[in-house]
């Protein structure tokens, strides 16, 4: 080559660079760098990063800014914000969901990246993009700016878009986001699953979530009850909640697990979220407020409390919505009156020593689990245990993943003649109990029982319930009473009220707590109706035609026994 090209003047340079550092911005290399990168960009980048590579001194920033003042017009090097906005713009695709919230997909080689253009992910993918690019890390200000100029072309440039966390529904069955490194997803038909290295629905992530195991085929569903303490007469309704929880087009039932200090509560309620959504912080602790539980909702897809000794009426009401769907609206700045809304619709589960859902319309969409106490002699060391269902959990999860295909499979030939008030929980755990061998109606049994349980429960943490019941039970049925609630209230005070800090102090709070507890009164075959008003007051009718039935006694609707013995080890 003539001694005057420009490839052999820099590859001149970069030699004498072991010893010079000085050597790559002499003006006859500036100038080299300058045409290759006018004629030749492959070249001149491949030259810039072999000169880096041969002497880690040497600043290839100022050969940078060198080169691009020696450009015709090069002036000013462009603003870092600048360089941002273009390698962001030049390697992602901005667009915007239905709440006007910026998305960023980033394509690559292997994978297909989707994060939120204000999250800490793609934060990290662009502050790595401009130091492989520029070798120079980016200001706090200049990032805020960057994004803020991305978020702005994402919202009024790009396409709508619908996102999803974890798991999504399309129309043959049902996706599952490993959160991997390789951003696969799981695929759930009726006919089977695979696992696809590209989804064909967009998934985005937060940073504490955590990835499922690689599914394995032909595992094993029986090893979960090894690392969990479920009775066996709970086993198939916490399975059918566990694929539930993978099911986003219906409601979700509250998995709420009670039991004795030493009952493996937390160890259970965490292996049963590393088969749903993993996380960096499987448990946490009580919420604080409502606003706790719907932040926690936007950055999970299961939302998971332990340890918790109660709730109040309000967390209780934020459960329910959490699990039929709602949101929590609040003001956006201290500064302004526009409103932050948060919706969304989550699988939850709990844990405690005693009950904490109390109130009925919690008590009505909650899995209720009583956990036995484990033997000090059984007990493992958290090692073991850990070590162990580490290795289990791929079995399990490929074992959960072949009951979803078949009880998808069976769902459409499942027809429920009398209806629980979670009617699409009961009727997929109808599907999951007839894939693992159940005979047809033993799921609808277990879980009519359970809901009977349920409105015991509700019943008994209320002190109007309480009042009610023995007044009914001095009663010959059948028994009618009707009047005001002036009246009922003046003759239930009269009675022995066992807690006098949760008694209505008024004829409308005994209203209120009447329109409460009707459905579960109904549900014993008491009727409790609100008639309208009359001059003295609302008027309200107790209907008692037979002695109410027993927690015992089966359900309105259901024939037969409940068949605990029927599980699967």
């Amino acid at each position: 080559m003539p001694a005057d090209d420009p490839v052999t003047i820099i590859e001149a340079a970069i030699i004498r660079l072991h010893d010079d550092v000085g050597a790559i911005v002499e003006p006859a290399v500036v100038a080299a760098f300058s045409i290759l990168r006018s004629t030749d960009l492959p070249t001149y980048l491949r030259l810039r990063h072999k000169a880096k590579e041969t002497n880690k001194g040497c600043l290839v920033t100022e050969l940078d800014k060198a080169v691009q003042q020696s450009l015709p017009g090069g002036g000013e090097e462009p603003s870092a914000l600048d360089e941002l906005v273009s390698i962001a713009r030049n390697q992602c695709q901005l667009k915007h969901d239905a709440d006007r919230s910026a998305i960023a997909i980033i394509p690559m080689r292997s994978r297909q990246e989707v994060w939120r253009v204000y999250s800490t992910g793609y934060e990290e993918w662009l502050r790595s993009t401009f130091w492989r690019t520029k070798e120079a890390g980016v200001a706090d200000t200049t990032m805020k700016a960057a994004l803020a100029t991305l978020a702005a072309a994402g919202i009024n440039d790009g396409d709508e878009i619908e996102v999803h966390v974890r798991a999504a529904q399309d129309e043959s069955g049902y996706l599952i986001d490993l959160c991997d490194d390789r951003w696969r997803a799981v695929h759930v038909t009726p006919h089977g699953w695979q696992v696809l290295d590209h989804s064909p629905v967009y998934f985005t992530r937060t940073q504490s979530m955590r990835a499922l195991p690689e599914p394995e085929r032909g595992g094993d569903i029986g090893l979960l009850w090894q690392h969990t303490n479920i009775p066996g007469n709970r086993r198939v309704i916490v399975l059918t909640w566990l694929l539930d929880s993978f099911r986003p087009d219906t409601p979700f039932p509250v998995l709420e697990l009670v039991g004795e200090q030493g009952s493996a509560k937390s160890t259970t309620q965490s292996v049963l979220r590393s088969l749903v959504d993993p996380n960096k912080v499987m448990l946490r602790g009580r919420p604080k407020t409502v606003e706790d539980i719907f932040v926690a909702a936007a950055n999970n897809w299961l939302v998971s409390y332990e340890n918790l000794s109660g709730l109040t009426a309000e967390q209780q009401d934020a459960f329910c919505t959490l699990a039929t769907g709602g949101g929590f609206a609040s003001r956006q700045l201290y500064t302004n009156g526009e409103e932050h809304v948060m919706e969304t619709k989550r699988p939850v589960v709990l844990n405690g020593i005693a009950v904490v859902a109390t109130r009925p319309d919690l008590i009505d969409r909650v899995i209720h689990a009583d956990m036995p106490t484990i033997a000090s002699e059984a007990r493992r060391d958290d090692a073991d245990t850990s070590a162990a269902w580490e290795r289990d959990r791929p079995k399990v999860f490929g074992a959960l993943l072949d009951l979803f295909s078949a009880a998808l499979a069976i769902l459409p030939s499942v027809k429920l003649t009398h209806k629980q008030r979670m009617a699409d929980y009961e009727r997929f755990g109808e599907a999951v109990a007839r894939a693992l061998g159940f005979e047809p109606g033993d799921f609808r049994r277990q879980y009519a029982e359970l809901v009977r349980a349920g409105i015991d429960r509700a019943l008994e943490s209320n002190a109007v319930a309480q009042v009610l019941d023995k007044y009914v039970d001095e009663r010959i049925t059948p028994w009618n009473w009707q009047g005001t609630a002036g009246q009922l209230y003046d003759l239930l005070n009269t009675q022995h009220v066992p807690d006098r800090s949760t008694w209505p102090r008024s004829p409308k709070g005994l209203a209120d707590q009447l329109r409460r507890i009707a459905p579960a009164y109904r549900a014993k075959g008491i009727e409790i109706t609100h008639l309208g008003h009359s001059r003295e007051g609302a008027l309200w009718r107790i209907s008692v035609p037979h002695r109410p039935f027993d927690s015992h006694a089966t359900p309105p609707g259901v024939e037969g026994g409940i068949r605990y013995g029927v599980h699967r080890e």
